[in-house]
């Protein structure tokens, strides 16, 4: 049986938000939760609680994405996470960057806010490419091992973004 896609809810409380992520977070959904806060950021939003309870998995380029995301003025709380992602940020690097918290008392079913539903997917071979091209670089800087393990699927996307698109 397949796992769930991405599903993603936002609530807003300026100046923070609570983003629930559902299902698989991979890279199918990681261009439309980079969008998602940079447009919340540009709405001066700086303090993201990340609710992770039913986030199945986590892929590397959602890993990159959110590494990339929670750099100062930014942060970061994940709520909820299981082992298996919590592992995963850790092992690129990313769970320093972050602040765990065990619980989800904060979240938004204690108040009276409606969330709200992002759209997921849509996007061009080329803005995805871009989006896993730009995640795995980042990791890779944030930590030197990481190098070696993404090597080969950057390579793959820088080349997959330079060939040229048919019929033009």
């Amino acid at each position: 049986m397949p796992l769930p896609g991405c599903q993603i809810e936002v609530w807003v409380n300026a100046p923070s938000a609570f983003v629930r992520i559902s299902g698989r977070a991979a890279a199918e959904g990681s261009r439309d939760f980079k969008l998602l806060i940079t447009r919340l950021r540009d709405r001066g939003i700086t303090c993201f609680g990340l609710d992770l309870s039913r986030c199945l998995l986590m892929d590397s380029t959602f890993s990159g994405v959110l590494a990339a995301l929670a750099v100062a003025p930014l942060k970061f709380s994940i709520h909820g996470a299981n082992t298996r992602v919590l592992d995963l940020l850790d092992n690129l690097g990313v769970l320093p960057l972050v602040t765990v918290v065990d619980s989800l008392q904060a979240g938004p079913e204690n108040g009276s806010l409606a969330p709200e539903s992002v759209q997921v997917g849509g996007h061009s071979k080329d803005e995805m490419a871009t989006c896993c091209l730009e995640a795995h670089r980042f990791l890779m800087a944030l930590k030197p091992e990481n190098a070696a393990k993404f090597k080969a699927v950057t390579e793959i996307l820088e080349q997959q973004l330079q060939e040229p698109v048919a019929g033009t």
